[in-house]
């Protein structure tokens, strides 16, 4: 047998494993079932845990190109953007558009055209294992405390969840250079700035 990533079906599984359900052989109508509110758990502890921003989704510097009028249509799987150093103008997200509020026009010149850090939202299966392991454990946590599920079935627990984000934190720290325990929290930087 060949080891692969966990895909979103044996996500949603685990999810339902957790609580002792049956598991489901597609994601495909579901309609109102304990598997489909599995699957939307998951689903949203994704966007959740993406919406922090991680070196396999995070541009620190994205250039945008303006359409021919100028204007900037923001695309669907953006789920954060922030300010960048690479741009000094005030540029933010507004009603699906970037909005230069320095001077008040959705309207950018591609001479100079928008740069901001964004935050993008991926599909589950197109994570690192280390993320779809972390989002997976959040989901079935969740879930398990929302089903309140029998003692029969496995139990994840918060030492799991906490294991599983200690594993994604080793593996961004590799990508990142800039994050490591001495500069990512205020606590920490606060007892060295003393």
């Amino acid at each position: 047998m060949d080891i692969a990533p966990t895909t979103e079906l044996e996500a949603v599984n685990a999810v339902l494993q957790a609580v002792g359900e049956t598991p489901v052989n597609t994601l495909d109508n579901l309609g109102f079932t304990d598997a489909a509110i599995a699957r939307d758990t998951l689903r949203s502890k994704s966007r959740e845990t993406q919406s922090k921003g991680w070196y396999f989704n995070l541009d620190y510097s994205y250039t945008f190109t303006p359409a021919a009028d100028g204007q900037v249509v923001l695309p669907q799987n953006i789920l954060s953007i922030r300010p960048s150093t690479s741009d000094s103008r005030r540029i933010v997200p507004r009603m699906g558009k970037l909005w230069n509020a320095d001077d008040s026009t959705y309207v950018f010149n591609n001479d100079s055209p928008p740069i901001l850090e964004v935050v993008w939202g991926f599909p589950f299966e197109t994570l690192p294992e280390t993320a779809r392991r972390y989002i997976t454990v959040r989901a079935a946590t969740q879930f398990q405390a929302q089903y309140q599920g029998s003692d029969q079935s496995y139990s994840f627990t918060k030492d799991d969840e906490k294991f599983a984000l200690m594993a994604l934190l080793e593996e961004h720290a590799l990508y990142e250079p800039r994050a490591n325990m001495f500069n990512d929290g205020a606590d920490v930087s606060e007892v060295f700035t003393r």
